[in-house]
């Protein structure tokens, strides 16, 4: 009967595609779980001065839409600099970023992020995104896909105006340094 095998090629083909979304989804975790240690990471590897240095905790921000979901799940039993970390989600720049030691900034403020740099510029953030250009836009660490490998780009020059240090091992990581 044709109907019965329409509905076979049908239903092959929404598990194909089903099984696609699943697959893309995965990959998404995947890549946010890398980049959540890529943040500890850039963190580690990085010195703020003394006047932020003596702040209690350790305030790891990400700004706007979370893409991480559940990868950053148990970081808060982790310690930068012998300091416990403090996750914090914020809705919008308003939400207290000057109160941040390292902001994601979330593609979803990817309109905003001229705004959102020119309000912390000179504050000791470091600033990481994966929105295409934020490193030339004023941000520190950019993220990037080079022929399916995460790897970042680094602005030390704003780290510096900033008042922050990026460790030589890390600047020697990176991709590119501006």
């Amino acid at each position: 009967m044709p109907g019965k095998r329409f509905m076979a090629v049908l239903l092959a083909a929404l598990f194909l595609v089903l099984g696609g979304v699943v697959v893309r989804a995965e990959q998404g975790e995947v890549e946010y779980k890398v980049k959540a240690a890529f943040l500890l990471n850039f963190a580690r590897f990085a010195a703020w001065p003394e006047s932020a240095a003596a702040e209690p905790r350790f305030a790891l921000c990400v700004l706007g839409d979370d893409p991480f979901g559940p990868a950053l799940a148990g970081i808060e039993s982790k310690e930068i600099g012998g300091k416990a970390i403090l996750l914090r989600h914020l809705a919008s720049a308003a939400d207290g970023i000057d109160q941040c030691r390292l902001l994601f900034v979330g593609k979803s403020e990817q309109g905003n992020l001229g705004r959102i740099l020119s309000t912390i510029a000179g504050q000791p953030i470091l600033t990481v995104s994966d929105i295409e250009g934020f490193a030339k836009a004023g941000g520190v660490f950019e993220f990037k896909d080079r022929d399916g490998r995460l790897s970042f780009i680094i602005n030390n020059t704003k780290a510096k105006a900033s008042g922050m240090h990026i460790s030589a091992s890390l600047l020697n990581l990176a991709v590119e340094v501006l």
